[in-house]
């Protein structure tokens, strides 16, 4: 044993802040899975009537077009498609993918941040 090793702190040693924002990350991540899980799990099938009267009809986007232009039909689109994150099996890929967000957010504010 040398003098030195004794002196040195571990270099593998967490501060409490550090260890905090470590374990935050990790419970958001298991609970945004597990949320995640049991929507994808409860999701009913999806209704055949609703998909015949979206944007796939193409007299829709026509007249869309005729009085809006290319940009409102391309709006309507981004519209629908940002609706589509908030319901049944995209709901589930939605919170899955903001709480790995976020957990990754804490963990890398917990790297680079932590109180020395």
């Amino acid at each position: 044993m040398n003098g030195k090793d004794h002196d040195a702190p571990p270099s593998n040693q967490r501060s409490p802040l550090q260890k905090r924002l470590y374990l935050t990350g990790a419970a958001i991540l298991v609970v945004s899975l597990i949320a995640a899980v049991l929507i994808y799990v409860s999701v009913p099938p999806p209704d055949s009537a609703v998909a015949m009267y979206g944007m796939i009809d193409p007299r829709y986007q026509i007249k869309l077009q005729q009085i809006g232009g290319n940009a409102a039909v391309l709006m309507a689109q981004l519209h629908q498609w940002f609706d589509s994150l908030w319901h049944g099996v995209r709901l589930a890929y939605t919170v899955a993918a903001l709480g790995a967000t976020l957990a990754a957010g804490c963990i890398f504010i917990g790297h680079f941040f932590a109180d020395d």
